[in-house]
């Protein structure tokens, strides 16, 4: 289904811009023949119907091309954070049992020392050229045909493994069909009338269901332009910077490439809020706005308004399901805080714990039924049992109805950490922390940062008789963890609160 949406793209728009990045432009017709060549060339490795392969890459059009060969051959896809490290590479790639990791020179390392310890081989294939040990990306490429071949068969079958974190904590594995995909495709389209006239900017992670249905699937099932803001540069390697010192670019592109749709997170949207009054901007193109991730303060929709004369939109969704619901309301400065209403063909209620469906203006949680909502999360039937039943999700999260359908998130039943628009579970860091022999207990919580989201704490207790310094914990999780998963903040203590039952009091600790 999505090399038909694709073909549709390249046999309308041939001539048209798919990709912008940097001084690349790549057209539709390229587009189409680069993911042929690509396809070809991964068969040619082994990759087949129901073989993962991963991709470990920053946003670059090398992931978009990975993406549709990947799913033209009916393998699955698995988008890694490329900035994980070594350790839960290796947790990814064992659990989805992998064939192929296609990434960059800056990656390829860490991948051989993965591969090295692994019984069963994995073909590596990197976009850079002259990495040892690898097959060059762009080989595959050169043994291009211009040609657009009709497809005969629409196959509908698993496309992607994404990991969804909650306070159940270890990831848990959601599968998502072509079929789920493309619905999601369709159902934003209708609602957010996406068509070949827009260009849309991505700054959120491709890996994420944000970048990946708000951006990627978005425009090239439309035959909009996908304008990717490319990686900062320290000479000549890539960095990664925080995003304040990406603010210039990012309106340098809004106003040349004219971009119409910005999907971002409310840790970007305040930091353009915040430009300096003296850097001017031509977003006049702009005709749509939106946030997802986390919840849109008013300080930061006030503020963004005021800089730009544009309402941030809030939409809501989920790995399980994509998205969800959007804010699309003629005057949103009066329901800002609202998600809105339900996507096109996705269904939303409000139920009690005894699944009833509560009246408006009542809290309850958030359920979804909708085509592009996942089966299930792998191998954990109790779980499943729980959170799908009669063909519905139920989120975890807390919500209401207004009288007019719109959606409120209210709270969460989850305690994700949200870092800088990254969601983290803090059962993860936990697990990592309490196996360091000196640490006898262990909590993590998030804590208001200075400028946006949450900055991650760490509580610890040692065992007797440890000396245990800062700088050292800082030191053991740098070698285990992510960096924006590494605790800023480090606090011993002589015991952890608790109630009487024994639960953790996590909000005494923030």
């Amino acid at each position: 289904m999505l090399e038909k949406m694709l073909l549709q793209s390249a046999k309308k728009y041939s001539d048209k811009t798919a990709i912008v990045y940097e001084e690349r432009r790549i057209s539709y017709q390229d587009l189409y023949d680069q993911v042929n060549s690509l396809s070809q060339g991964l068969n040619s490795l082994g990759v087949s119907q129901g073989d993962c392969v991963t991709i470990l890459l920053p946003n670059c059009p090398e992931f978009v091309i990975s993406f549709y060969a990947i799913t033209k051959l009916n393998a699955i896809v698995l988008p890694l954070n490329h900035l994980f490290k070594q350790e839960e590479i290796k947790y990814y790639i064992n659990d989805s049992q992998t064939q192929v990791i296609i990434t960059d020179q800056k990656r390829a390392e860490i991948c051989r020392q993965i591969l090295s310890k692994l019984e069963r081989k994995i073909e590596l294939v990197t976009i850079d050229e002259s990495v040892a040990s690898a097959t060059y990306f762009y080989d595959f490429i050169e043994a291009n045909e211009r040609k657009i071949q009709d497809i005969k068969s629409s196959f509908e079958g698993e496309a992607i493994y994404q990991y969804s974190s909650g306070s159940t904590g270890r990831p848990k594995r959601v599968c998502r069909t072509q079929e789920n995909l493309y619905h999601e495709a369709q159902n934003f389209t209708a609602t957010a009338n996406v068509n070949s006239s827009d260009n849309i900017l991505c700054l959120v992670p491709l890996y994420h269901a944000h970048g990946l249905g708000n951006c990627l699937l978005a425009a090239i099932s439309n035959g909009a332009t996908l304008v990717i803001l490319e990686q900062s540069l320290q000479n000549g390697i890539p960095v990664e910077v925080p995003f304040v010192f990406k603010l210039l670019r990012v309106l340098e592109l809004i106003t040349t490439e004219k971009i119409t749709i910005l999907p971002a997170v409310p840790y970007i949207f305040k930091t353009l809020a915040d430009a300096p009054a003296q850097v001017e901007a031509d977003v006049s193109s702009l005709r749509l706005v939106f946030s997802a991730g986390n919840f849109l303060s008013k300080e930061t929709f006030e503020r963004f308004l005021q800089r730009f004369n544009l309402p941030i939109r809030q939409l809501y969704g989920c790995t399980e399901a994509g998205s969800i619901a959007i804010n699309l309301d003629a005057e949103p400065t009066k329901t800002y805080n609202s998600v809105g209403m339900p996507m096109a063909n996705v269904e939303i209620k409000i139920l009690d714990a005894q699944d009833n469906e509560l009246p408006i203006n009542v809290t309850g949680e958030v359920v979804i039924k909708s085509k592009t909502l996942t089966r299930g999360y792998h191998n954990l039937p109790e779980l499943n049992q729980q959170a799908f039943k009669d063909n519905m999700f139920f989120t975890g999260d807390l919500g209401k109805k207004d009288s007019c359908g719109r959606l409120y998130i209210t709270g969460r039943k989850k305690i994700l950490i949200d870092t800088g628009g990254r969601k983290v579970d803090p059962i993860e860091i936990e697990d990592v922390l309490i196996a360091n022999p000196k640490i006898k207990e262990a909590v993590v919580v998030g804590v208001k940062g200075s400028f946006a989201g949450e900055i991650i704490k760490a509580v610890l207790v040692t065992e007797q008789q440890s000396n245990c310094a800062e700088n050292e914990i800082s030191a053991y999780c740098k070698e285990r963890l992510a960096e924006f998963k590494i605790p800023k903040i480090i606090e011993f203590r002589n015991e952890i609160p608790k109630s009487p039952l024994g639960k953790i009091l996590r909000k005494e600790l923030v």
